[in-house]
């Protein structure tokens, strides 16, 4: 089982870092021994994160031009690493980052290219670059496939020979130095330089000297031969390339495979003619268009031993930019024109204009433009260095006209030849029957493009009278008669379903207008209806101080009138009042809560409905109900949301105070319930409003201790007691203490301060009452350039006095 693990990590190993340096040097040099520990821990790593099999990875290594000697020396460190006792030490564990960054054993793809990306912006634009320099798209060798029939054997290649049937009998040849493979009971068989097709033959042939069940028309001997471990070859990049040098590549290895190790064509190399040498002579020339662009790999020919691709200057680049499909630089060869670079750059796109091209040319001064019409395109000449430029078409239509306003299809229309005003009348539908005749528009561009007038009479245009012929981009106005003027609207407002404002239809009555507007509330008063009108065009027309005509109506829910204001039909802009009726009130509830016989949400019966009057329909306190503690919050209306507003801007600081104090939504109200029962109706005994909440508390005997004293708490309450005593029973005051502003907040909601004369005088204290010792105000040090003015005042002084002294 270690075996076969080790066999795992060694093809890695030889996979990924032999071949990284593969491109640059010989896999020979590389020493084994010099890895780290952390360099074997992460070649085990991999195993997670590659498919191969032990076969493929060996295949893999071998192919790429693993040693022995390395396999051995690799399996020896793997053993120690396991067994915790690696040879190369604390020395080789402290060398681990540095040697990891001079070896990336990371990166899947043989390609030298991979690790820094090499090229500037300008061999990226060019057409081709990706084709080699992008991780999507790999032209790694495989030695997984099937060997070829056309594939030459070699020296160094181990041939695999199966014998079964009537005999069994298997062979483990491998070619020598000379070219042969060696046969038991045969002698050696020369077989190098010949494709594999032509060696199974030969190698069945002279196998069928020695099992005669291989011959005749009926054999029951058979036999087979592979190739089990194909040798590497060498090949060399040179020229162009963007990392040229000698590369070992697997057997099979294609002219493509070499190339994207290499990188590709760098900044100055051809992607259409790369050519591959053999045995000095030239075999083949690559166009990497032929396979970008019409997928054929017919010259993408099998690569042998010391085989030289060689990647020439290119002669010709042109870049196209603008309305290209493909906006890049392309490589031409002699005879190609512009219509081949369209076909290279995809076509123009879908808003190009084709019929012209504009051509930016190197001169020996400078630059120059030419303007290449469509007709030219098969001709013109391009040079290296053009830049090829297809403008979008501009937003001008040939043939566009446009109507709106009284017609049944407004909107944009194409404009054919000799195409009069009725003639788009038709198309678009016809005018409405409410049009305005007297007048339409030609709102048209003159030759310097600047819109200009031509007015017409719309009946005319109908009876041929005046039909005037349109020309492109031609816009055409035709008003309705309720476009022209101020819009026709009326409204109505007050104790209606749906108040607001509703078209004008001619012959409106007010019977109309209320039942458009959903009818009539409860609220509404029946008898009192009110309409206000704007003064006539005559009335106007005169200087008077007369505003509107005022008319009153009655009219009933179910929206009956007299007859002389049956009659009464609405105007434009009139403006229409539905009353509240006097007497009507919406129910308006208050809450009591707490120590009363039935607490709950009462409706307030009077307008003048009082505390007193609630607390009796309540049922009275209960015993335990503590009177003193009892307080009221009321809802804050708008007038008393501005004023505290005017208070706070008048005494408080910050916009976050302010909208605080805006936000508040009910106030709490000092509610005296001892002077209430004892004395009905009086000041103390507020009048009910919508909203209120009174709330009777149980009887409380405690006091609460808060603020700046040593120990906040809770205490009994102990009768005649001021609230120095309960100050005292906390500990006394702290050394923040602002002793003269200490008050009491009562359970009623009111409070009482602290009184200086000569002495404090502390405020009473009652059960439920809560005492409040404030902290001293932050004494903030004068600034230094207050200090600074105040000396020279002095100083200014003191010389003064000097000189009078004098």
């Amino acid at each position: 089982m270690f075996r076969s693990l080790t066999i795992i990590l060694i093809a890695l190993f030889l996979s990924g870092f032999l071949a990284t340096v593969s491109a640059q040097t010989d896999i020979s040099t590389v020493q084994v021994e010099n890895l780290s520990d952390a360099q074997i821990n992460q070649i085990a790593q991999q195993i997670r994160e590659r498919g191969l099999t032990v076969t493929e990875a060996v295949s893999l290594a071998r192919a790429k031009g693993a040693s022995q000697q390395q396999i051995d020396q690799l399996m020896s460190r793997l053993q120690q690493v396991q067994n915790g006792s690696s040879a190369s030490g604390i020395q080789a564990q402290q060398s681990a980052a540095q040697t990891t960054e001079e070896v990336n054993f990371t990166d899947d793809q043989p390609s030298a290219q991979k690790t820094d990306q090499p090229g500037t912006l300008k061999n990226r634009r060019v057409f081709g670059y990706k084709l080699f320099n992008q991780d999507q798209l790999s032209f790694e060798p495989s030695a997984n496939i099937p060997v070829p029939n056309d594939y030459v054997v070699g020296i160094g290649d181990q041939l695999t020979v199966n014998v079964w049937g009537a005999s069994q009998q298997n062979y483990q040849l491998v070619v020598d130095n000379n070219g042969a493979v060696n046969i038991p009971d045969l002698g050696p068989v020369q077989v190098a330089r010949q494709d594999f097709a032509s060696v199974r033959t030969l190698l069945i042939r002279r196998l069928s000297a020695i099992y005669s069940g291989m011959a005749g028309d009926s054999p029951n001997t058979f036999a087979e031969v592979s190739i089990n471990n194909l040798r590497s070859i060498k090949v060399n990049v040179i020229g162009e390339a963007i990392t040229p040098g000698t590369y070992t590549l697997p057997a099979t290895a294609s002219a493509f495979n070499a190339l994207y190790l290499s990188g590709g064509p760098n900044e100055n190399g051809s992607f259409r003619s790369i050519r591959i040498i053999r045995n000095n002579k030239q075999i083949a020339e690559i166009d990497a268009y032929d396979y970008l662009l019409n997928s054929n790999t017919q010259n993408n020919l099998s690569l042998r031993d010391q085989d030289v691709i060689f990647i020439p200057t290119y002669h010709k680049r042109v870049e196209t930019v603008g309305a290209f499909k493909r906006e890049a630089i392309f490589e031409l060869k002699e005879g190609e024109n512009i219509n081949k670079l369209i076909d290279y750059a995809g076509g123009f796109s879908e808003k190009a204009a084709q019929s012209r091209l504009l051509i930016t040319r190197n001169t020996e001064d400078g630059y120059k433009l030419d303007d290449v019409q469509q007709n030219q395109y098969p001709s013109y000449a391009l040079k290296n260095g053009d830049i090829i430029r297809a403008e979008e078409l501009i937003d001008v239509f040939e043939n566009r006209v446009s109507i709106d306003g009284a017609v049944y299809r407004p909107g944009t229309y194409a404009l054919d030849t000799n195409t009069h005003l009725s003639d788009l009348l038709t198309k678009a539908g016809g005018l409405i029957p409410n049009y305005f005749a007297e007048r339409g528009l030609i709102i048209r561009l003159d030759e310097k493009f600047f819109p200009t007038t031509i007015a017409f009479d719309v009946n005319e245009v109908l009876s041929g009278k005046n039909d005037p012929l349109l020309q492109r981009e031609d816009q055409i106005l035709i008003r309705d008669i309720y476009s022209i003027g101020e819009q026709k609207t009326i409204r109505i407002y007050g104790e209606i379903m749906q108040a607001g404002e509703f078209s004008f239809y001619k012959n409106m009555t007010l019977k109309d207008l209320i039942f458009i507007a959903g009818g009539m509330k409860e609220a509404a008063s029946e008898s009192y209806i009110e309409v206000a009108r704007r003064n006539s065009y005559e009335d106007a027309a005169n200087l008077n101080n007369k505003m509107v005509s005022l008319y009153s109506f009655a009219i009933s829910r179910d929206l009956k009138l007299t007859d002389e204001d049956e009659n009464f039909v609405l105007q434009p802009f009139d403006q229409v009042y539905v009353r509240r009726a006097p007497s009507y009130e919406s129910q308006k509830t208050v809450t009591i809560l707490g120590e009363v016989k039935y607490p709950g949400q009462y409706s307030i019966s009077s307008k003048n409905e009082r505390i007193s009057d609630l607390l009796k329909r309540a049922g009275g306190l209960t015993p335990y109900a503590f009177k003193a503690g009892a307080h009221m919050t009321r809802k804050v209306d708008r007038q008393a949301k501005e004023q505290l507003t005017i208070a706070s801007q008048m005494h408080l600081e910050g916009d976050s105070t302010l909208e605080q104090i805006q936000e508040i939504s009910a106030k709490t109200l000092e509610l005296q319930l001892e002077s209430i029962l004892n004395r009905p109706g009086s000041d103390n005994d507020y009048t009910l409003k919508e909203g209120d909440e009174i709330y009777i508390p149980v009887q409380s005997e405690e006091i609460w201790v808060n603020g700046e004293v040593m120990n906040p708490a809770g205490l009994a309450f102990q009768k005649g007691k001021n609230a120095k005593y309960y100050i005292n029973s906390s500990g006394g005051f702290s050394s923040e203490a602002q002793k003269d502003k200490v008050y009491v907040i009562y359970a009623n909601g009111s409070s009482a301060s602290t009184k200086t004369f000569f002495f404090r005088k502390y405020p009473t204290v009652e059960p439920g009452s809560q005492i409040i010792v404030p902290q001293k105000p932050k004494k903030e040090g004068m600034p230094v350039g207050t200090w600074l003015a105040i000396a020279s005042t002095f100083s200014s002084i003191a010389v003064a006095i000097v000189a009078v002294l004098k």
